[in-house]
């Protein structure tokens, strides 16, 4: 090959690097710079001049990435092609390289800057975390209205379940005054756990949508806490638990609503002793501090588990929601505390050391809070007069028919034994999963009729276990659980039939019969 062709070809070479768009670097084997285009000199923004005879990591100090220091090696070491990422932190530019050993050693890099596409990139990864965390809050919401929909249905036939099933026993019995007194005292009770569970449904609904106001007066404290204490004693001493207060003596009033404070205090002292175990102890402290006074809550109680704390102030959110929780209710008390604390003015602080270590409450509220207008007195409305209607003459006879019932309320328990003993049914009654075992062991049944939220094992749990252990006895499930999902989650557990509270006796009669 003759000289002019060797330097006409090198030339044509020249030429075509020259006019790529493309950025090209070539390095001697002691990684030193022997050559850069026109395009890799503008795009490092410094002249050939001063890149030349610099090594790699010299000439570019600024490129951030792994890249940079291990895939040039690499492509040296083991002579491979490699594409790679670098970040020019001084352009604040992304480039990608192409880098090639060259066959008389050394390397050529090919860079494009590619920022624009880097970009993109981010953008539509930045997009799509959006959608996968808008979906994953949808799905936390629709699951949190599901739960909140079952559980409201649970809460609210319970106690329906009990007051339909002693109205029709009081009908089937008005000569004995014995049985229509004791009717009596369990509607009313349950009457009054319903009550207050709309009552909160109705406040929260008002909160929501701005229409809850607050009859504003000169509140005595000391008062409203001494109120707030003596309505929930009878509890507090059923269950062996101390009630301790402290009260300042503070003069000087509030403006607040009293009505609206004492459901505040009522609140926090139910769940403080909802959730203390017999024999433990809850106090509570009114005090001024500067300009506001304080009241606080404790308890020996169950506590909090520090991943749900700041959680325990939301609406519908329930440390356990499970159809095995030990504790009912709809999990919206300490939201409509914390909002009409606002409402008032103040603020309110929930701690815990633990499961276990029980829990703490404190409610400051100014002494000089806005004003706002006096609200019309709240009307409650009244259901229409229920029509009367005979008992059937036609429900079947239970006689000879031996039922094991199991349910944790003790009035849901009794409401449903009654029914079937007054139809000449033999009834065993088990307030536990665990009982209902036990009784299983020791005698056979026709039927069995079980709750499905319990604590400890559920009516799932037991029904399961009762299969496992190859008990064929036919089996309801009788459950404030109401929906279609509930119903078909029963049949797959094992249960022949699902029968909803309240429970109308005909229809838990003929089912009776119809197992049989």
């Amino acid at each position: 090959m003759n000289s002019s062709y060797k330097e006409s070809q090198d030339g044509l070479l020249i030429d075509i690097l020259e006019s790529m768009t493309d950025g090209f670097i070539m390095l001697d084997s002691d990684w030193r710079i022997t050559y850069v285009n026109a395009a890799a000199e503008k795009a490092n923004g410094m002249t050939r001049e001063s890149l030349l005879g610099k090594t790699h990591w010299e000439a570019f100090p600024d490129v951030l990435g792994t890249d940079f220091e291990r895939e040039p090696r690499r492509a040296m070491a083991e002579r491979v092609s490699i594409l790679a990422e670098s970040f020019y932190k001084s352009y604040g530019r992304w480039y990608e390289m192409d880098i090639h050993p060259l066959a008389q050693g050394g390397l050529a890099f090919f860079g494009r800057d590619i920022t624009e596409r880097k970009r993109a990139e981010a953008e539509r990864e930045e997009l799509l975390e959006r959608e996968r965390s808008a979906r994953a809050e949808s799905d936390r919401a629709a699951r949190l209205k599901d739960d909140f929909l079952a559980t409201l249905s649970h809460e609210l036939r319970t106690p329906l379940n009990a007051i339909m099933g002693w109205t029709h026993l009081i009908k089937m019995a008005v000569s004995d005054p014995e049985k229509v007194l004791r009717g009596v005292e369990i509607i009313e009770r349950n009457a009054k756990v319903q009550a207050q569970l709309v009552a909160d449904l109705l406040d929260l609904s008002r909160i929501i949508t701005g229409k809850m106001r607050l009859n504003v007066q000169r509140v005595h404290l000391p008062a409203v806490v001494e109120a707030a204490i003596e309505a929930v004693r009878p509890a507090a001493e059923a269950r062996g638990i101390h009630l301790h207060s402290v009260i300042e003596p503070i003069a000087e009033r509030i403006h607040g609503d009293a009505a609206r404070i004492q459901q505040i205090l009522w609140n926090l002292l139910s769940n403080a002793v909802k959730f203390t175990p017999e024999g433990g102890r809850v106090q509570i402290v009114l005090a001024r501090v500067n300009s506001q006074v304080e009241i606080t809550v404790s308890d020996t109680g169950k506590g909090i588990r520090p991943e749900f704390l700041p959680h325990v102030f939301e609406r519908f959110r329930q440390e356990d929601s499970s159809a095995a929780r030990e504790h009912g209710g709809l999990g919206i008390g300490l939201a409509l505390v914390k909002q009409l604390t606002e409402l008032h003015g103040g603020e309110i602080r929930a701690a815990s050391e633990g499961e276990g270590k029980g829990s703490t409450f404190a409610v400051q509220i100014p002494f000089a809070i806005l004003h706002t207008k006096d609200e019309e007195p709240r009307q409650h409305p009244r259901a229409s007069e229920p029509t009367s209607t005979p008992p059937s003459q036609d429900l079947p006879w239970l006689e000879g028919i031996k039922v094991l019932v199991v349910d944790d309320e003790s009035d849901a328990l009794e409401v449903i034994q009654r029914i079937l003993e007054d139809r000449r049914a033999e009834v065993v009654t088990a307030c536990s999963a665990e009982q209902a075992l036990a009784t299983l062991e020791r005698e056979s049944f026709d039927i069995l009729l079980c709750d499905i939220g319990m604590p400890g094992w559920d009516g799932y749990e037991l029904i399961s276990e009762i299969r496992k252990r190859g008990v064929r006895t036919p089996a309801a499930a009788v459950t404030a659980f109401a929906r279609v999902e509930d119903r078909t989650r029963a049949l797959l557990a094992g249960y022949q039939a699902h029968v909803t509270k309240p429970v109308e006796p005909s229809e838990l009669l003929a089912i009776v019969a119809s197992l049989s």
